[in-house]
């Protein structure tokens, strides 16, 4: 009987957490309206001097990042280039660091694929890009792993229009 009893309580535990995780159709339809907003306004043209989607960018490249929200980071380069990154899968955590722990195995660039854990370390610039190769150091594990996208040039007209769509919703 008291195995009984404690399937049940399980049960009831697991079904109450379930519906805790769950999103309304209303929230999911605004979450989708979004998502389509961003990519129209990432689908525009860009300037040819920005160049086109990259794979990769070298250290020397960018200076510094931001989320703009879980599913985007705004890279922001010298003489005022930007890219935006789609990361392959949401990632929760990037509100609440400022260094991306990169895993990488390609020295001095970060590249689409490569894995990183958001940390809030130093709030000085030259730790906001830290880089943890993948071959040595510690696995801190700080925090949530996600993944790196491809590196869309983007204008500041166009950040301003994603970082209005984003506040919207």
């Amino acid at each position: 009987m008291g195995t009984r009893r404690y399937a049940a309580w399980t049960a009831a535990v697991a079904l109450l957490l379930l519906a805790g995780c769950a999103t309304s159709p209303e929230a999911e339809s605004r979450r989708l309206a979004m998502e389509a907003d961003i990519q129209d306004i990432l689908s525009q043209a860009v300037p040819a001097e920005l160049g086109t989607t990259k794979r990769c960018l070298s250290d020397h490249e960018y200076r510094n990042f931001r989320a703009l929200n879980e599913q985007y980071l705004l890279f922001e380069g010298r003489r005022g280039k930007l890219w935006i990154n789609e990361l392959r899968n949401r990632c929760y955590d990037l509100r609440r660091g400022h260094v991306l722990m990169v895993t990488s195995f390609s020295p001095r660039r970060i590249c689409e694929m490569d894995r990183f854990e958001v940390a809030d370390w130093f709030y000085w610039p030259w730790y906001r890009r830290w880089y943890w190769p993948g071959h040595w150091g510690p696995r801190w594990g700080m925090g949530v792993q996600c993944s790196l996208g491809k590196f869309q040039p983007v204008t500041e007209a166009q950040v301003a229009a994603i970082e209005d769509a984003l506040d919207s919703y």
